[in-house]
Order: structure tokens, then sequence, then C-alpha cells
């Protein structure tokens, strides 16, 4: 972990729309909400909002980490587009966290080995999960699976996550985890180095396409 870097952090992967200010290993605060098809709309407001409460002067931020994907199309293209408007006006970093590693993150007491994330009709993505330092880190590629193909595969649910995925048959036999934005910040704090990306120009969203059914 970066000792007392100060990083701020956006989660709008899913109907969550997020925004945290974290020093070192503490979140200060946070503005995370269900904000279903308005995250262009509010976060803006989130981030003003967490400005005034914290104080917090963007020049002296060290870094923007942000949920890189999977998950909304739309929600990931404008979180990024948002961060990289504030890095690139003050030159700063940009820390892409991997969703599925923040939703592990959110639980870690649990140490996880594979998480589920809701896609789309009767689709999840899946990826496995390994533990390093008391962090979790990708054991392997995103796949994107059917939710009939996990239950025929998976008889033995333990230590599986699932998030948005309540819906689905035998869901109440996974652990439960959320979309947190101190999560994605936290997680960069303590990957500050490994991940950071000087100059995101290029920088992209994790959509996990094409989609090929596994």
């Amino acid at each position: 972990m970066s000792l007392n870097k100060k990083i701020l952090s956006f989660e709008t992967s899913s109907n969550i729309c997020g925004i945290s200010y974290i020093e070192g290993n503490r979140c200060i605060a946070s503005e995370d909400y269900d904000s279903s098809n308005k995250h262009a709309e509010v976060l803006p407001q989130y981030y003003s909002r967490l400005k005034k409460i914290t104080g917090f002067k963007l020049k002296y931020i060290d870094a923007i980490a942000v949920s890189i994907g999977p998950g909304s199309f739309t929600g990931l293209r404008i979180g990024l587009s948002f961060a990289k408007g504030l890095a690139f006006s003050e030159d700063l970093p940009i820390i892409p966290v991997p969703t599925m590693m923040s939703l592990a993150y959110e639980i870690k007491e649990e140490f996880p080995k594979r998480g589920l994330i809701f896609s789309h009709a009767n689709t999840i993505f899946s990826q496995n999960i390994k533990w390093e330092n008391n962090l979790p880190y990708p054991d392997g590629s995103i796949l994107l699976l059917t939710w009939d193909k996990f239950l025929d595969e998976n008889e033995n649910r333990d230590k599986i996550f699932q998030c948005n995925c309540e819906s689905k048959e035998n869901s109440q036999d996974l652990l439960n985890t959320k979309y947190s934005s101190s999560s994605v910040g936290l997680f960069a704090s303590n990957n500050f180095e490994k991940l950071k990306v000087d100059k995101p120009f290029n920088l992209v969203s994790n959509y996990v396409a094409p989609f090929k059914l596994n």
C-alpha cells in the first residue's frame, strides 16, 4: 500500500453510482447511491458534494481510481470519461480497478475463491480469485456463462460470491457482496504502483467483448 496517498475513486459499473475520498488505508467519505440510468446526471453532483464535505483539492490528489469492468456498458463509459476528465485537468494517473476484485475486497474477510456478476438475461460474468497478502487478484480470465451452466458445474458453492444475481435459482447458496466506491479506492491504494496508468489516454473499460458463452 502507498501510505498517505490521496485517491478519488469511482464506482459506476452497475446501478450504483458512487465516489469516495481515500487517504492511505482510510475512506474519509463516500457518496454511493442507486442511480439507475442517471449516472451522467448525478455523478457531477456527488463529486461536488464530496468535495464540499471533505474539502479536498484536486491538485493535491495523487490518483483517480475507477471501476473498470465488467459491468454496464453505459455506466462504465460514464465513469471512465469522468475520471479521465479530472485526471487530464491536473495530469493525474488513473488506477483501473477490476470490478470483480473490488467486489471481492468488499467481503475480504470471507476470502472468496470465485465471483459472479449478473450480465444480462440468463448470463453472468465469472472469474476465479486468488489471495496474496490478504488482497484478491484475478486467477484466470473472466468468463461469460449461462446461469444454468454454472449451477450444473458447481454443486459445491462454498466461497463463491454473487452480485445482482439475487433473482436467480439457488443464489441464496452464495456469498453476497455489493458495489462500493470505497472498496475501489482502498483496493487501488493497496495496488498503487502496480496498477496506476500515468498516461491514461488510451485506457478503455473492460467490457468483456465479444460475448462468447462458455
